[in-house]
């Protein structure tokens, strides 16, 4: 009968444990006949190790193997024995238990499987025999990064992200495709479900087939042998597709994913292996038209926002704090940009006064040969400047400002005609400025601003301006000008 091991945690049967805690156990042994043995120990082992092949390093023909590796954790304790020497020991027949206690340091990073690694914990039991291989036996467990979504107020904010897109037509562009996501928070833990509001404004002529917001993982490989490289592997964690968007009109989904048991978000950068998440807002449009496609990252933590009075008061605490150092931050720019200011307007004053006083010099020489009374001097004030009394920069507004599930009400809108057409696509041949995030108001309240400029015609200033380029160098305007400047007087 061989050697039976039997290893178990001390009220923690699923072996899972948070980084900084307590890790204990018992190791039953059995055996049925006396064995020559060494010694017994057991071993706490974590490390983290990649390994890929890559192809044509350094040549063509040749393979290279890509690996990393690190270590987390190694502690080791004789239960039975010693490592000191090559003496053996009777083991004699029967049952045994011995028990192993370690504290887990708290760096550890969680758990993880991957592609092309692993970050891996496990009890090690090693029974050393003379002559022979040693017998060993391992038990892994799960460790665990916490991540208290709790401990800091950025993960209470919301999750806003708004995009704009026009498509072409017959080289035409065609009206803006506007969608909006936003999820009431950007942390949440496994077990949880991610609510969110998806608005999709179809002005443009391009009916769209289908909608679809995706939850992915996203872990990067750091590999330092033969050289630093890094792979890339991503995963599927939730789906939710919609239906179409017609052209001309818009609609409003809403709904939620579901988070399974996933490890959260890599906070400490020192792993090799590190893991995020995001969700991906995809619009598809019908024909050979490109998709729109939205990004945007979530924190996945390991304990869940709470909002109990003990949360909401930190969360205030928190904002206050926040609040005073911006506060701070503020006052000793403005006393940095005060203390500047003096410096380079002494400056100036030094050159501009010496260049002055020559001139008014020269001035006054004239006026008393003339006999002009001259005025009094005003002697130098202790008024602030108007560089003093400016203003600060005012701090950039927030794109998105509408806390609110329910979007604005929908314009409605007919076909543009085909000169209409070609009037836009004269003036939205550069579609740069619809590309900022802007808000929903903003949107809807620019559009009647857009049309007015597009089709006003040219100003009597540009008219001004376009006969003021064709006169000579002499002065005098060329021919053709005379015309339109007539035209312009009545």
């Amino acid at each position: 009968m061989p050697i039976e091991c039997l290893i178990s945690f001390d009220n923690n049967p699923q072996g899972v444990y948070y980084a900084g805690q307590e890790l204990s156990g018992v190791v039953d042994l059995s055996v049925d006949a006396t064995k020559r043995i060494k010694g017994i120990h057991v071993t706490v082992s974590g490390y983290a190790k990649i390994r890929w092949i890559k192809k044509g390093y350094p040549r063509d023909s040749e393979r290279a193997m890509c690996r990393a590796y690190r270590s987390y954790l190694s502690s080791r304790s004789y239960v039975l024995g010693s490592c000191a020497g090559n003496s053996c020991i009777d083991w004699l027949a029967g049952e045994y238990s011995y028990t192993f206690h370690v504290i887990l340091p708290d760096n550890l990073p969680t758990s993880f499987d991957g592609k092309y690694g692993q970050i891996h914990y496990e009890i090690i039991t090693t029974i050393e025999r003379s002559g022979r291989y040693p017998k060993v036996f391992k038990l892994p467990f799960t460790v665990i990064q916490p991540l208290d979504l709790n401990a800091d107020a950025i993960y209470r904010v919301p999750l806003e992200i708004l995009d704009r897109k026009r498509f072409w037509s017959f080289c035409c562009p065609t009206g803006p495709l506007t969608v909006k996501f936003s999820t009431p928070y950007c942390g949440y833990a496994p077990g949880q479900k991610i609510h969110f509001v998806l608005y999709i404004n179809n002005e443009s002529s391009i009916d769209i087939t289908e909608c679809e917001v995706k939850l992915k993982q996203e872990v990067s490989y750091e590999s330092h042998d033969p050289q630093h490289e890094y792979r890339y592997d991503k995963h599927l964690i939730a789906l939710k597709q919609f239906g179409n968007v017609l052209r001309w009109s818009r609609k409003v989904y809403r709904g939620f994913l579901d988070l399974p048991s996933i490890p959260p978000t890599s906070v400490k950068p020192t792993c090799p292996i590190s893991v995020n998440y995001s969700i991906k807002i995809i619009v598809n449009p019908t024909e050979f038209h490109w998709k729109l496609k939205l990004k945007i990252p979530l924190t996945i933590g390991s304990i869940p926002i709470m909002d109990g009075p003990d949360a909401l008061l930190r969360f205030n605490r928190q904002q206050q704090q926040h609040q005073v150092v911006s506060q701070h931050l503020q006052i000793s720019t403005q006393q940095n940009q005060r203390q500047q200011r003096p410096q380079q307007r002494g400056s100036l004053q030094n050159s501009s006064n010496n260049s002055s006083n020559n001139n008014n010099n020269q001035a006054t020489q004239a006026m008393q040969r003339s006999g002009a009374i001259l005025p009094a001097q005003s002697s130098p004030s202790s008024m602030p400047t108007t560089a003093d009394l400016r203003p600060m920069a005012a701090m950039p507004a927030i794109l998105v400002t509408s806390d609110s599930d329910s979007p604005p009400d929908y314009i409605p809108m007919m076909p543009p005609s085909y000169e209409d057409a070609m009037a836009l696509s004269e003036k939205f041949s550069d579609d740069i400025e619809f590309l900022t995030n802007v808000s929903m108001s903003s949107i809807l309240s620019a559009q009647g601003d857009v049309t007015k400029t597009l089709y006003s015609e040219p100003s009597n200033t540009q008219n001004r301006y376009a006969a003021q380029q064709e006169t000579d160098e002499n002065g005098t305007p060329a021919q053709g000008t005379a015309d339109l400047l007539n035209c312009e007087k009545k």
